[in-house]
C-alpha cells in the first residue's frame, strides 16, 4: 500500500473535529487512494455516507482512476491499460493468464514488432487456463497491398483452421499490428478486427477480421509463427463498458 493510500472516507457530523492528520491525508492525495476495491467499498460504504454520482477514487492494484456513475464504479477513461511487456526472439508469445476478465467486454492489443527472421503469416489462438485452444474452429479473411500499392493481396482460410492468420512478418521488419478483440471472456464466439503492417516486402499493409466459431471463454491469447522468430513489445487495454 502506498504512503498516501486511504482506508477511510471521512464524513463529519455537526460538531465533529477535523484533525490535522485527516486534512493532510486529503491534501496529499487529491482524490481518495485505495489499495483495492475491497478497501474502497469499505471506506465509501461506511456509516453516515451515501455514494453520490461523480465521486472519484484511485486504485493502486490496477492503477485505475474510477468514477461512480450512479449505480457502479467505472474507469474514468475509455481505454484502461491492463498489461504489457517486451518479448525476445520467439516463435510465439502468450498474454498473461487472466488478461481478459469480466471487468471489460472488449479489448485492444497494440504490438510493435522490431525484428523477424522470416517472411511468414502471423496467427492467433485463444487461450484459457494456460492452454491454447487449437481445435479447428478458426476463420479469417484479410486484404492488403505492398508498399507500391499496386498488388492486391488476399489472405483467407479455405476451411476451418487451428489458428487465425492476420498479418505477415518480414526480415526487414518495421511492422506491428493493432487488434480489437470482441467478447473473449464472455461465453460465445470471440471475434477480432485487425490492422497490420509488414516489412519492406510482401504484404506491407493488411486489414481484416477473424473469429473462433464456437462457444468459449478465453482469458488470454497466443500469437505465433509456423516457424522462425519475431521480436517486439505489446500493450493490452480494456474498453470501458459505459
Amino acid at each position: 500500500m502506498g504512503a498516501n493510500a486511504q482506508t477511510t472516507v471521512q464524513k463529519f457530523l455537526s460538531g465533529a473535529v477535523l484533525t490535522a492528520e485527516q486534512q493532510n491525508t486529503s491534501a496529499a492525495t487529491g482524490v481518495p487512494v485505495f489499495a483495492t476495491t475491497v478497501t474502497r467499498d469499505a471506506a465509501f460504504g461506511g456509516a453516515n455516507k451515501v455514494l453520490a454520482e461523480g465521486q472519484t477514487c484511485y486504485l493502486e492494484d490496477s492503477d485505475v482512476v474510477q468514477v461512480y456513475k450512479g449505480s457502479a464504479w467505472t474507469p474514468s477513461s475509455g481505454l484502461t491499460f491492463i498489461t504489457g511487456a517486451s518479448f525476445p526472439a520467439v516463435q510465439s508469445f502468450s498474454l498473461p493468464a487472466d488478461t481478459f476478465t469480466s471487468t471489460y467486454a472488449n479489448y485492444r492489443i497494440v504490438v510493435n514488432r522490431t525484428a523477424a527472421s522470416c517472411n511468414l503469416l502471423m496467427s492467433w489462438r485463444g487461450r484459457a487456463g494456460g492452454v491454447d485452444e487449437s481445435s479447428a474452429q478458426y476463420l479469417s479473411a484479410h486484404i492488403g497491398c505492398d508498399w507500391g500499392g499496386s498488388t492486391a493481396i488476399f489472405v483467407g482460410q479455405s476451411g476451418w483452421g487451428t489458428s487465425a492468420p492476420f498479418g505477415r512478418t518480414d526480415t526487414a521488419d518495421i511492422g506491428g499490428w493493432v487488434m480489437d478483440i470482441i467478447a473473449p471472456k464472455l461465453s460465445g464466439f470471440t471475434k477480432t478486427m485487425e490492422i497490420s503492417m509488414g516489412g519492406q516486402s510482401g504484404a506491407a499493409a493488411m486489414s481484416g477480421a477473424s473469429v473462433f466459431y464456437a462457444t468459449n471463454s478465453f482469458d488470454s491469447m497466443t500469437f505465433l509463427l509456423p516457424s522462425g522468430t519475431f521480436t517486439g513489445s505489446y500493450r493490452v487495454y480494456g474498453y470501458a463498458n459505459s
